[in-house]
């Protein structure tokens, strides 16, 4: 645990003020230490439909309930999902990597995307029936940030897989949790 901590230490400890300048860089190694949850953000209906792979979506609100989702406004589903003003957020199981790739790939484009997968349409968007779970929402507000908009989201409908790990992203590589790593925290 000692080695753990001075490990720490040594990499959140900036060495001269120069090297705690939040560099873009800088700024984009950082956040690859830190691990999220994979998702498919979708939008739009059957023949006109536009996805993404996300790990920049957050609980906001339980009361109201409420998600949020920053989404690249170079992403081909982002004029979608904002001239539509709904969307859906499927949590990806540790399975379901294969999709991951297909939504993050710029090869492969709008409804082109949904060829794999089980996908149905629930409160105007799509939904990937066997994620770990799924969230139909709409649009409550968008704020324009730097290269992306985060979308402020009611949560139309919320319906849950059968329990499964789900897909993380970390260090610029998709992973899994391995069964029982459970991880101990000195307190």
């Amino acid at each position: 645990m000692a080695q753990i901590a001075q490990r720490m230490h040594a990499v959140c400890t900036p060495q001269t003020d120069q090297a705690a300048q939040a560099t873009a860089d800088a700024f984009r190694q950082g956040m690859r230490r830190l691990a999220g949850a994979v998702c498919i953000v979708a939008a739009g209906a059957e023949g006109e439909r536009g996805g993404l792979t996300a790990t920049a979506v957050c609980s906001v609100s339980a009361d109201p309930p409420r998600l949020l989702v920053c989404v690249n406004r170079s992403a081909g589903a982002h004029a979608l999902i904002a001239g539509e003003q709904r969307l859906s957020v499927n949590v990806l199981r540790a399975d379901q990597r294969l999709l991951a790739d297909r939504f993050a790939s710029p090869g492969i484009k709008g409804e082109a995307r949904f060829a794999e997968g089980a996908w149905r349409q629930w409160h105007g968007v799509p939904v990937l029936a066997d994620a770990a779970v799924h969230f139909a929402c709409r649009v409550h507000q968008q704020l324009e940030t730097g290269t992306h908009t985060i979308f402020i989201c009611d949560v139309l409908g919320c319906l849950h897989g059968e329990p499964a790990d789900c897909l993380l992203y970390l260090d610029g590589r998709f992973r899994k949790l391995a069964a029982g790593e459970d991880a101990a925290c000195a307190h």
